[in-house]
């Protein structure tokens, strides 16, 4: 994400540790999706800069953006992490304050997220998209990817990453 919440970041030139990546237009779509993959296998799909959508290499949710706020799994739940600055000026300090999502509220997050993962997959088993970059061996898709969509719709109930450090 860039320093600034205006800042709009070019994610194919500057997300150097997504080792794959490639930024797509769908037709169905009305955003500019950039798909990626760290070299452990975890995968992040951005929908614009928000939202974003960070999955773990089963395709569990690690962590989000959405509506400008930020959300980390949590075991059973996500931790909403809204920012809350002190001060435009440089030097200036970030509080991040946390909550946890309700059970209704978790539910109406998945289903967002599930809407949209699948209304992307259906559009790229169409071939309705066309890549606009990418930092690939090929240039096309980054490897893995119809694997990453199939496995994040897969999981229901169950679609939450273990917490870095509880593994």
């Amino acid at each position: 994400m860039a320093r600034h919440e205006t800042d709009k970041e070019d994610l194919i030139r500057d997300a150097t540790a997504l080792v794959q990546r490639a930024e797509l237009q769908c037709a169905v779509l009305d955003v500019t999706i950039t798909i990626g993959f760290f070299r452990d296998g975890r995968g992040t799909i951005y929908f614009d800069q928000d939202p974003f959508y960070q999955f773990d290499s089963d395709g569990r949710l690690r962590r989000a953006f959405e509506d400008g706020s930020l959300f980390r799994s949590q075991g059973t739940t996500l931790a909403r992490l809204d920012r809350y600055r002190t001060s435009t000026e440089p030097g200036d300090q970030v509080t991040l304050q946390r909550s946890d999502l309700s059970a209704e509220k978790l539910k109406e997050f998945r289903q967002r997220m599930s809407q949209r993962i699948a209304r992307l997959q259906a559009a790229m088993l169409d071939g309705q998209f066309t890549i606009l970059r990418a930092v690939t061996p090929d240039g096309g898709l980054p490897e893995g990817t119809q694997t990453l969509l199939e496995h994040v719709l897969a999981h229901r109930e169950n679609f939450l990453s273990v917490p870095p450090g509880t593994r």
